[in-house]
């Protein structure tokens, strides 16, 4: 009898996965995946001495351009100014603002010796997200320094303590234009170290060749950043903020971490991508091994890759990883390794530090820098909009301009933004279905495909004995209850005679996932190098792809209403054999939170902009052409091709434009 129970177990658990399989796998299982193979990728191999040296410039490059910061900004004057000094003894503390760009102002305290008698070494040491600089353990570790033989800089991050600006973006402040402005403020944190470590080299107690970042928490995630972008830095401590994408994703730890942990991940680089960049500089990973957001399963699977590249630089002493049995913060082991980590390689001093820090906590009015008052009208208010600059398309002279402006957004277009999608979408058909018919001789039917990143998915369509033109494609709208013939409410209402094929693009039907996770999925998504939208635009082209496959499809034209009409762009974009695309209540610009995010969309141009690429192909609008897209009527215009835009005032009047 337990034979034949065991035996029913096991066969019922094989049906239930075959059944899983057969249905493909979950959202949350398909983002889990392609973590997995980001992170499994990143420096699988170490990088030869000769690969590691030629692709270094082209790799910075690439690392500066996913924090937003390529190009670099121009380095205006600092205005550094000190408003107060603390004398405390062995050490003092400066109190002190700079301004990164024109009026966005960055405080700090400046912690060094009473007596100098030389250039010292310099820690910049960057704050995590509680109460910046004043907060007791970011007192704690720049004055041990000071103490100790060196000038250390302690910068408020933004939004916190006396720097204005916004790090919880998409994280509480549904700014889902910052992924496609192609901004995040890991990039303002980063571009506030550099031009901090632009004034310590200003210093005369610093030795500018011999400075290091440390920091916790998001100072940490900082620290790995800022080493990567500037190679100033000679030794990089981040703490408690190392891991890798895989467990980002399969943690669902993105929900602990507001946007500035991440980069706008275009090139899909893991953690150990990062540490390539720093190496071969000295490197100390720190962390903790009850940390709940970076789990030992993703720093020392990163740590062991960055320690093989290391190695292979013949320099496997200047890497290393400490971790303690603890929670997210610092504990006396990690401490005193860190301490003893900048001595021996500032200072050449590799005896094993024995004192801790102190007690002593400042009074937290007596750092603050501007006493209470913040600047007013700091432009680090305004932030993502003066570091990532959105394209500024202009209004063609020629055809030939416009052409050749065409060829080189779509190069950038699938570099960046669409770099992940393939170009060939073509999907496995997994199964293909008759839904019926009705009296009136309309047949509905079901496609069932598979996407390459592990869904599978359905196209709904519609179709009668009266059909001899093109098959209108179009997307569903998340909202809609019902799928089932041919859309549902999702088709739009056109003629008899025109087919239509909806396709059930991720997170709408039978893959929708509701806002339980639906934010996790904005959110990490960017970290594989993708959007929601941007997965969907390839969903519709896949379903594009896969009813050309049927003897009966003549051309297909795409529409897209609301929501969804951001998805037909791009994918008539992306897809020359789109031979019109229909219009209904298109939005106007990637620059309002409610459309649609692609990574990086606005640095090639906004949505009028966009679908001017399509020339000479027939945009067809619904009502009326929102006010917006008369740049692209007037593009068209200049062109010779005013009459291939056009209004009509229902779906059901749309036939093909002649050519």
């Amino acid at each position: 009898m337990k034979t034949r129970i065991t035996l029913f177990i096991l066969t019922f658990g094989w049906l239930a996965h075959t059944a899983a399989r057969a249905q493909g796998l979950s959202l949350y299982g398909s983002v889990s995946q392609e973590a997995r193979e980001v992170t499994g990728a990143a420096l699988a191999l170490p990088l030869s001495p000769e690969a590691w040296k030629s692709s270094l410039a082209a790799r910075r490059e690439m690392w500066l351009e996913m924090l937003g910061l390529s190009p670099l900004p121009k380095r205006t004057p600092l205005q550094a100014t000190v408003t107060g000094v603390l004398e405390r003894g062995d050490y003092v503390v400066e109190k002190i603002h700079f301004q990164s760009v024109p009026g966005a102002h960055v405080a700090g305290n400046l912690y060094r010796p009473a007596k100098i008698t030389g250039r010292l070494p310099a820690v910049l040491y960057l704050c995590g997200h509680s109460k910046g600089k004043v907060n007791a353990p970011y007192q704690a570790n720049p004055r041990w320094f000071a103490q100790h033989g060196y000038v250390a800089l302690v910068l408020d991050p933004i939004q916190l303590g006396e720097c204005q600006g916004l790090h919880h973006g998409t994280y509480s402040k549904d700014r889902w234009d910052w992924p496609s402005r192609g901004y995040t403020p890991a990039g303002t944190e980063v571009w506030n170290a550099m031009r901090a470590l632009d004034y310590l080299q200003d210093r005369a107690d610093v030795d500018g060749d011999k400075m290091g970042v440390t920091g916790l928490s998001g100072g940490g995630a900082m620290s790995w950043f800022l080493g990567a972008a500037d190679e100033r830095v000679k030794v990089v401590v981040p703490v408690c903020q190392s891991g890798s994408i895989e467990r980002m994703a399969v943690d669902r730890a993105t929900d602990g971490h507001c946007d500035c942990a991440f980069w706008i991940n275009y090139h899909r680089w893991c953690w150990s991508d990062i540490g390539a960049l720093i190496a071969p500089r000295s490197f100390l990973m720190a962390s903790g091994s009850e940390d709940v957001l970076w789990r030992p399963a993703g720093y020392r699977d990163v740590a062991h890759r960055i320690r093989h590249q290391y190695a292979t630089l013949g320099v496997p002493e200047k890497f290393e990883l400490t971790e303690d049995l603890s929670p997210h913060g610092y504990t006396p082991k990690l401490r005193k390794a860190i301490f003893t980590f900048f001595n021996t390689h500032l200072k050449n001093d590799p005896a094993p530090v024995q004192d801790d820090v102190t007690d002593f906590v400042e009074p937290e009015e007596n750092l603050l820098v501007f006493g209470g008052r913040l600047p007013k009208n700091d432009t680090m208010m305004q932030i993502d909009t003066l570091l990532v600059k959105a394209a500024d398309v202009s209004m063609p002279d020629s055809e030939t301009q416009w052409l050749s402006h065409q060829k080189d957004a779509l190069a950038k277009l699938r570099q960046t933004t669409f770099r992940n999608i393939p170009g060939d979408p073509t999907p496995r058909l997994r199964d293909k279905l008759a839904d019926g018919g009705t009296r009136d001789g309309d047949f509905y039917g079901t496609r069932i495909f598979d996407t390459t990143d592990g869904l599978t998915l359905a196209v709904k369509t519609h179709q009668s004995q009266q059909n001899t033109g093109p098959v209108v494609l179009f997307a569903m709208q998340p909202e809609a209850r019902s799928t089932f013939t041919g859309g549902g409410a999702s088709r739009p209402g056109l003629a008899p005679e025109i087919a239509s094929a909806g396709v059930e693009v991720r997170n709408t039907g039978a893959s929708s996932v509701g806002p339980g996770y639906l934010w996790t999925l904005r959110r990490v998504y960017p970290l594989l190098g993708h959007t929601l939208p941007e997965r969907q635009v390839h969903d519709l082209l896949a379903g594009t792809a896969l009813m050309r496959q049927e003897p009966a499809t003549g051309q297909t034209v795409l529409f897209g209403q609301g929501a969804t009409a951001a998805l037909a762009i791009y994918a008539a974009i992306l897809d020359p054999k789109i031979s019109e695309i229909i219009l209904d209540s298109p939005p106007e610009t990637h620059a309002r939170s409610e459309t649609a995010e692609f990574l990086g969309i606005l640095r090639v141009g906004d949505l009028p902009q966009n679908l001017a690429l399509l020339y000479p192909r027939p945009i067809t609008f619904i009502g009326k052409i929102p006010p917006a897209f008369a740049w692209t009527k007037q593009v068209y215009e200049k062109l010779g091709a005013g009459d291939r835009i056009r209004i009509i005032s229902s779906a059901r009047e749309w036939r093909p434009q002649a050519k």
